[in-house]
């Protein structure tokens, strides 16, 4: 636990840093409107009263929470799920009664006019669409990503270029977000060599000094890492730590790509400040998804190679970011030099040889 806790503290300070970058980070929609009536009035600050309307009296009751996994949920009008409804790789629609909470993870939560949610209704990685006259006993989330203002360029164009202003926008925001997301990573890189040198120093001796077991135990997180998120969410109990880990995760491979730069920018420019190491390294490393955006801004086949480039960009920060995970795991998020961790492993090494094979009966 003590190892972990400066990576707490420099997960909150970055995703701070996100949340302020409207272009890059989650656009949290908390506006829900509902008709005025004595069961909900219109709200704009996230918070919905209580519900007080009553389930419907006819229609299907679910005594236990409904889950898909890969496919769309619909909870039909009249329906009751007595407790929740989640929806992951999926669209969730609710046009009747859930008790409980309504979450939707990649895809759209869409609640209809008749719909009654006791609990909250949040969407990860997708949007909410709340039809007036529903009823949300707890609160609206909802993650989106664009720049404010731009959906209004298109009354300016009319219809027949609503769609070109459309595609237009949706390219500066890729491009905008990608050179923002490499200012952050540089942040974080900032937030690692003034506040945790030491420990960013034992990941990168061990991506450097031990790069096959460090490539190794990156690709056995890259394995099981989206298995266990799916046995939490199928459990229910476990959704509240699919976040939680999720967030773990996302620090920790954004630590171990800036150690894989910090390496590459070394071998490049020799022992200058570790800063410059990191800002080389991380341009050739995000080179491919730099261009691509650029590239693709003027649309048509410069779109198509942008796409191609995007691509490339994708492998090699996936990659990059689960090998330097890897030497995260290694290291044990940096509490142990390389030395120890290669004594620890020869000691468990002898003691297996040592051991008294185990007494038949």
């Amino acid at each position: 636990m003590k190892a972990l806790l400066p990576f707490t503290v420099l997960l909150t300070l970055s995703f701070g840093v996100l949340a302020a970058q409207p272009a890059l980070a989650a656009e949290v929609e908390i506006a829900v409107t509902a008709e005025t009536t004595g069961t909900a009035e219109t709200v704009a600050t996230g918070e919905v009263e209580a519900a007080t309307a009553e389930p419907p009296e006819e229609g299907e009751v679910i005594k236990e929470d409904r889950v898909a996994i890969g496919e769309d949920l619909v909870i039909a009008e009249g329906q009751v799920v007595k407790g929740d409804a989640v929806a992951t790789g999926g669209d969730l629609t609710v046009n009747g009664t859930v008790t409980g909470d309504a979450a939707c993870i990649g895809g759209e939560l869409k609640v209809g006019p008749k719909a009654v949610i006791g609990g909250d209704a949040v969407a990860v990685g997708g949007t909410i669409t709340v039809a007036p006259g529903a009823v949300i006993g707890g609160s609206k989330v909802c993650v989106a990503c664009g720049i404010p203002g731009l959906k209004g360029l298109k009354s300016a164009f009319g219809e027949e270029g609503a769609d070109e202003v459309d595609d237009l926008s949706g390219r500066i925001v890729k491009a905008v977000a990608e050179f923002v997301f490499f200012g952050f990573l540089l942040f974080i890189a900032l937030l690692l060599t003034v506040f945790l040198p030491r420990q960013f120093g034992r990941i990168e001796e061990h991506l450097a000094g031990d790069f096959p077991r460090s490539a190794l135990v990156g690709v056995a997180a890259l394995l099981l890492l989206p298995l266990v998120l799916l046995v939490l969410t199928v459990t229910i109990i476990g959704i509240p730590l699919v976040a939680l880990i999720m967030l773990a995760a996302l620090i920790s491979l954004f630590v171990g790509y800036i150690v894989l730069a910090r390496i590459l920018g070394r071998k490049l420019v020799g022992e200058r400040h570790a800063m410059f190491q990191i800002f080389v390294g991380l341009l050739l490393l995000q080179a491919a998804a730099l261009l691509a955006d650029v590239i693709a801004l003027p649309g048509g086949l410069f779109e198509t190679v942008g796409g191609i480039f995007g691509g490339i960009g994708w492998v090699i920060f996936i990659a990059g970011s689960f090998i330097g995970l890897g030497a995260v795991v290694y290291s044990r998020f940096g509490k142990r030099t390389l030395d120890e961790t290669e004594g620890a492993r020869e000691a468990k090494k002898n003691n297996n040889k040592t051991s008294p094979p185990a007494k038949a009966g």
